[in-house]
């Protein structure tokens, strides 16, 4: 009896097929279920995606391939085919950067999971959580910048999941700034995927109007914190820090916060943490009403607002982190060049480490080199808008 498995390139996947394992390490690829049918767009896509590896099909449980169309026949005298260019090699960030956009989509899938059975009243699926916070913990000992560039990008769509991704990897690279190891580190992480699942009682309508919200609205969403307390008090595995960060990371330290209008030492400093990663993912992220700031714009709006809204000595320690000028920043330079921050420097914070994109103002491409600042004489003098160069940051990122 023929056997119903088979391997094929996951460049072949097609809906229908059951998708008994992937070939490889499960941290190369976005899946931290083993098996499961391609039932959506989404996952097709993000199987396909997977280019070199393959894939074990059960072909009882799903669809079989399509049987591969003969070759065309070509005349005697046509000329071969000219070889394919390889592909130009990535620089080491942006292996990292692919390795983190694994990370984050792995991650999404399991907040997604959260979201759902919350929503749907049932017991929340955690069984996943400390795998998921243990790989985004990994991305951020080995490149903090690559990590936090990659999940500050989002669509609308996704945004619930993806932020709620994007702040447990801020809360970790900041409590491992702030001297957090171990369990704490764990812990951190699992507050920041859990802290806006309150969410799921609050209308989709009223969370994504495009403009501003009526009082009865704002009072709807203002009950988010709550909600998620009431969901997460009755699961164990969310632990007293979730239960802290869920519930009180939309307090201020001059007291004029939500729900229980708490003010300075008051705030956990888990909280005061929560409150500071949950703002910058939102004000740099595009929303319905709203398009997301650059993430300079955002660190130099976060100061105006820090007394009164953040815990002074954390948000210095998170500026030390994001850097004055983050990665995936376009900057100008005083030689007149165009670049995209990567990463920060081990000195100032206002000589990253940048890789040209190209000239001003004429946006003749340059050769993409790395540039250490810090170590040049060349300087950013301004922040730059990415689509008026016609830069895909996500696509310079990862090159």
């Amino acid at each position: 009896m023929k056997s119903p498995l088979k391997k094929i390139p996951a460049t072949r996947a097609t809906l229908g097929m059951y998708v008994r394992r992937i070939e490889g390490k499960w941290l190369d690829h976005p899946f931290w279920r083993g098996s499961f049918r391609v039932a959506d767009a989404e996952t097709l896509k993000l199987l396909r995606a997977l280019r070199e590896h393959e894939i074990w099909i059960d072909t009882h449980k799903g669809t079989d391939e399509a049987p591969p169309a003969p070759p065309p026949a070509l005349p005697d005298d046509s000329p071969p085919a000219p070889p394919c260019e390889p592909a130009a090699p990535r620089t080491a960030f942006g292996d990292d950067v692919v390795r983190a956009e694994a990370i984050r989509d792995r991650a999404k899938l399991a907040a997604r999971a959260l979201f759902e059975d919350a929503r749907l009243g049932r017991a929340l699926r955690t069984e996943n959580l400390a795998g998921v916070v243990d790989e985004l913990d990994q991305a951020i000992a080995r490149n903090p910048s690559a990590m936090l560039s990659v999940v500050r990008l989002k669509n609308k769509d996704d945004y619930t999941y993806l932020h709620s991704v994007a702040v447990a990897a801020l809360m970790m690279a900041l409590g491992r700034r702030l001297g957090f190891e171990g369990a704490a580190l764990t812990e951190l992480g699992v507050a920041g995927l859990l802290h806006d699942i309150g969410k799921v009682g609050v209308p989709d309508a009223t969370l994504n109007k495009p403009g501003r919200l009526e009082p009865l609205e704002l009072a709807s969403v203002r009950q988010h914190p709550e909600l998620g307390w009431d969901i997460l008090r009755r699961e164990s595995a969310a632990g007293p820090v979730a239960l802290e960060v869920c519930l009180h990371h939309h307090e201020k330290t001059d007291g004029s916060g939500y729900p229980h209008r708490l003010g300075g030492e008051a705030i956990s400093r888990v909280a005061r943490m929560g409150a500071i990663c949950d703002v910058y993912d939102a004000i740099t992220s595009d929303r319905p009403y709203k398009r997301g700031w650059e993430p300079a714009e955002a660190i130099r709006r976060m100061a105006e607002w820090q007394e009164g809204h953040f815990d002074r000595q954390i948000f210095h320690a998170f500026v030390r982190l994001i850097g004055i000028y983050p990665a995936g920043t376009l900057v100008r330079l005083a030689s007149d060049r165009i670049a995209m921050v990567l990463e920060q420097s081990a000195g100032s914070s206002l000589t990253p480490t940048v890789r040209l994109v190209c000239s001003a103002p004429d946006g003749e491409p340059l050769e993409p080199a790395v540039v250490e600042l810090e170590h040049g004489e060349d300087r950013i003098v301004a922040i730059e808008e990415p689509g008026r160069w016609g830069v895909e940051t996500a696509q310079l990122l990862r090159a």
